[in-house]
């Protein structure tokens, strides 16, 4: 009994050192002792999946130099680690290997980063916004402030708002999160990393659109809109009279390009800048130039059904 104990001990001991190794990003020695565990333990635990991880991240960080890193490199290693996802099926449950592999990933690149002098750049070569690495690498605080300067600079940029969002779910704050991932979709929902998303709902919600048979291929362009109906994410209700002339014209130029051109990819955007002006009808008495029943009369053509959901929003709204 007291050799059988002891058998178990240095089994655990040594799968634990490989573990461990491989969190240490010592790929080449994790690869010995969980090759050597294999053959030890041919009973124990089955490290089929720890070996090839330990292969796949030997064979592409054999010559990296992680401090400095400038943005190129930076770019590239972050590519390697989305092959990474794609290889091994993320996500990960939060407690997999992977996952914390992932925080010591990009805990080195960020600090390789800075050791750089890159502390305050906000997108690297290939435009993958800085605060993902720090994102990845949960610096949540230091996540928010390069985001956030980067939309300042990028007001249009779908997944830095995304991602604030995903900082904003990880800190606890689900409220601005979900203002965040509001802003995303409405910008370009098609170009939101969906993958990353951390609001189980919104994922949820996604997936049942992209399920139901009676949605049509351009769901996803919609969805600023349903979310909004039910309750998803909040209405947008101006306080200031400059705020929704701004909204205004950005709905007007939107008319006008869809004039144009005639594409119904338009029409989803149009419907929700449509949306938020009739969510604003008191405040837009003071606005001569544009004829609110107007507005609602194309969005009723532009999609019956949802324009009356908006309407019955709007009543229940009044009856409150």
């Amino acid at each position: 009994m007291t050799e059988q104990l002891s058998l178990f001990g240095e089994e655990n001991t040594l799968f634990n050192a490989g573990v461990k190794q491989l969190l240490d990003m010592d790929f080449d020695g994790g690869l010995q002792t969980l090759e050597r565990y294999g053959k030890l333990f041919p009973w124990g635990r089955e490290v089929r999946t720890e070996v090839e991880i330990a292969t796949f991240w030997k064979s592409k960080l054999d010559q990296v130099v992680w401090t400095p890193i400038d943005p190129m490199e930076a770019e590239r290693l972050y590519r390697i680690w989305v092959e990474f996802e794609r290889t091994f099926n993320y996500p990960w449950r939060e407690d997999s290997i992977e996952e914390q592999l992932r925080v010591v990933f990009f805990s080195k690149l960020a600090n390789g980063l800075e050791a750089g002098g890159y502390s305050t750049l906000t997108k690297l070569t290939g435009g993958t916004p800085v605060g993902l690495i720090y994102l990845m690498a949960r610096r949540l605080d230091v996540a928010i402030n390069s985001l956030q300067t980067l939309i300042a600079a990028d007001p249009e940029n779908p997944k830095a708002y995304g991602y604030l969002g995903d900082t904003y779910r990880l800190r606890g704050d689900a409220r601005t999160a979900r203002l965040c991932y509001r802003e995303a979709f409405v910008i370009a929902p098609g170009r939101v990393d969906l993958a990353r998303l951390q609001d189980d709902e919104l994922k949820e919600r996604l997936d049942e659109l992209g399920e139901d048979e009676d949605q049509q291929g351009d769901f996803l362009e919609w969805f600023p809109v349903r979310a909004q109906l039910e309750g998803i994410f909040e209405r947008r209700v101006f306080r200031d009279l400059d705020d929704l002339k701004h909204w205004l014209q950005g709905y007007l130029d939107l008319v006008k390009a869809y004039k144009k051109t005639k594409d119904p990819a338009f029409v989803p955007r149009l419907f929700y800048h449509a949306m938020v002006l009739s969510d604003n009808a008191p405040m837009m008495r003071f606005i001569k130039k544009v004829d609110l029943s107007e507005i609602r009369r194309k969005m009723k053509e532009w999609h019956p059904g949802l324009f009356a959901r908006h309407i019955m929003t709007l009543d229940a709204t009044t009856v409150k």
